[in-house]
């Protein structure tokens, strides 16, 4: 299971769960929820091809497709959910876990901030964008915040190419689309490098 989706089972089951629960993702005549969390998960674990997916799951490229965008707007419904703003009117709890994190730099943090650089799939024509160094793979950078029970609090994902944390903080902190979680003055974000 974990080397054909990068996800538990007992993980697996809470998602089937929640989307069967919440109505996000429905069974229908011939494919279940289960299915195509599968489907899903394969494909973005592996960055499996269409046509390797239809394979693999023996059905059209059509229904792969569908299958495929259907759990996709689940999941950004589900997103929203799942990564919650923190609530800077609490102070956080106490951190007790490491030492180092209780005194000095971090005392009074409210929570991590860090960058990762992540292969994406981009159409043809808007590869140029995304492109890294030396003009061969397309990425994109990834900035989430965590609080120290290592819960995300914020991520902001898509900015093309490779680009420096910094950059994609700063512009992040500018645009008001983005709702970029600010913490109080008594409170201080980490930002790892």
């Amino acid at each position: 299971m974990y080397n054909m989706m990068r996800i538990d089972l007992d993980s697996f089951r809470s998602l089937v769960a929640y989307f069967r629960n919440t109505g996000l993702l429905k069974d229908n005549m011939h494919i279940d929820v289960e299915e195509k969390l599968a489907i899903f998960m394969h494909i973005i674990a592996h960055k499996m091809s269409n046509r390797a997916a239809n394979s693999r799951f023996q059905h059209s490229p059509a229904t792969t497709s569908k299958i495929f965008h259907e759990v996709l707007n689940a999941m950004m419904i589900f997103q929203k959910d799942m990564i919650v703003p923190p609530k800077f009117d609490q102070l956080p709890g106490p951190i007790t876990h490491h030492k180092a994190l209780r005194e000095g730099h971090f005392k009074g943090a409210v929570g991590a901030i860090d960058g990762t650089l992540i292969s994406a799939s981009i159409v043809e024509d808007d590869k140029t964008s995304y492109r890294g160094r030396g003009g061969g793979e397309c990425f994109q950078n990834v900035m989430a915040i965590c609080d120290f029970d290592m819960m995300f609090t914020y991520a902001v994902a898509g900015w093309e190419g490779v680009a420096h944390d910094a950059r994609i903080l700063s512009e992040t902190l500018v645009n008001p689309a983005n709702n970029f979680p600010m913490p109080p003055s008594r409170g201080k974000l980490i930002f790892s490098s």
